[in-house]
């Protein structure tokens, strides 16, 4: 009986070392993706596309960004609330090279707009820092 509370015990400590490490993960990609919508946000674009990855980079200029991004975002109005609805991993998505990628999903409101659908890509870079490699919203 005892070995069996120990082997309990253990399972139990791994399963939420394990739970911290990916809730860790979680907030640390969370938090870039606020980072970088926070700066859409306040109208910084071009810092918005500076702190983006490489290939999102490459794919739009700077001033395509700054144009195309204002035409998005303006219309909106002020960003009111944010909430995560889904995050999820993958290795290949459609358009973008294969790598280590994470796909959050936000639920935001606007002052102008009762309730949009962002979903933000973020690519883990040669420097192991995680960055915007795609953004979309509906």
């Amino acid at each position: 009986m005892l070995k069996q509370m120990v082997m309990l015990w253990m399972l139990m400590l791994i399963v939420s070392t394990v739970t911290a490490s990916e809730q860790n993960f979680l907030e640390e990609i969370e938090s870039s993706a606020r980072a970088w919508l926070g700066l859409n946000d306040e109208g910084r674009y071009v810092e918005s596309w500076k702190n983006s990855s490489e290939h999102f980079r490459n794919k739009m200029t700077e001033s395509a960004w700054i144009k195309n991004a204002g035409e998005i975002r303006k219309p909106l109005g002020a960003m009111e609330a944010r909430y995560i609805a889904t995050a999820g991993q993958a290795k290949k998505l459609s358009g973008l090279p294969e790598g280590e990628y994470v796909v959050l999903q936000f639920y935001t409101t606007f002052k102008e707009r009762t309730l949009a659908l962002e979903t933000v890509t973020l690519a883990k870079e040669k420097d192991a820092i995680w960055r915007v490699a795609d953004y979309a919203i509906k």
